[in-house]
């Protein structure tokens, strides 16, 4: 599958950092600079940027530009990190780690979660709802996204927001295929009910309802997959 024009800047300054060319506490190129000797838009490198600096990788300086993190960068560039950022990963099984990661999330979530990240959650729903029947547009499958990364990040728990974020990512990716495949189903009515039973404070119900979410996309994606596998069969016999 063909990388996104984000992961490509996610490569280029993956192979800057790992050649030695930016060291720990080096300044790096503007994002013009990168959109310039990497042919992509504006976006694609702030969102390459903005997921480095979640992942303390890359740093900002208010007023003075973004730098190499002080760390030991050859030890957090390792090759499971860069696959995480750069691979493709089948939506069965991103589904399926899902499915035992994000319960778990939400639970932590209810508990430590403040009035702000339940506005932003509640942004995102009115983002999906106001989408939902657009087809053409990215909009849907990036506010279901933000959703759950919100939830992931809101755990209090510094090894869960880790993970989550490194994942961002391919859970991008993965709401992007899904989006196109299914659509957007009952998606909207699941996220809302996640959202009640975390404004009630109930963690039990919105771990259940979250494993139902992901379940019941599970079951959509795998007759999506059967559909068009049998699809496939039936051209390459008429053929």
């Amino acid at each position: 599958m063909k990388k996104s024009a984000s992961d490509c800047v996610l490569d280029y300054i993956y192979d800057k950092i790992i050649s030695g060319q930016w060291t720990p506490g080096t300044k790096i190129a503007t994002e013009t600079e990168l959109q310039a000797e990497t042919g992509v838009s504006k976006t694609s490198v702030r969102s390459a940027v903005e997921k480095l600096v979640a992942m303390e990788i890359l740093t900002k300086r208010q007023g003075d530009g973004t730098y190499v993190a002080d760390v030991s960068v050859s030890s957090m560039f390792n090759p499971l990190l860069s696959s995480l950022l750069t691979s493709y990963y089948d939506p069965v099984t991103v589904l399926a780690f899902r499915e035992i990661i994000e319960p778990a999330c939400v639970e932590l979530f209810v508990e430590y979660c403040d009035d702000e990240q339940i506005a932003q959650l509640e942004e995102c729903l009115r983002e999906m709802d106001a989408n939902q029947y657009d087809a053409d547009t990215d909009l849907f499958y990036k506010a279901d996204n933000r959703f759950h990364l919100i939830i992931g990040l809101g755990t209090n728990n510094a090894i869960l927001s880790k993970i989550m974020n490194i994942l961002d990512t391919v859970m991008e990716k993965y709401h992007k295929y899904a989006n196109k495949s299914i659509g957007a189903k009952t998606g909207v009515a699941e996220h809302a009910g996640i959202l009640e039973a975390i404004k009630s404070r109930d963690k039990e119900l919105a771990s259940l309802l979250m494993k139902r979410h992901i379940q019941r996309s599970m079951r959509d994606i795998n007759e999506a997959i059967a559909a068009d596998a049998a699809l496939t069969a039936s051209k390459n016999e008429t053929e």
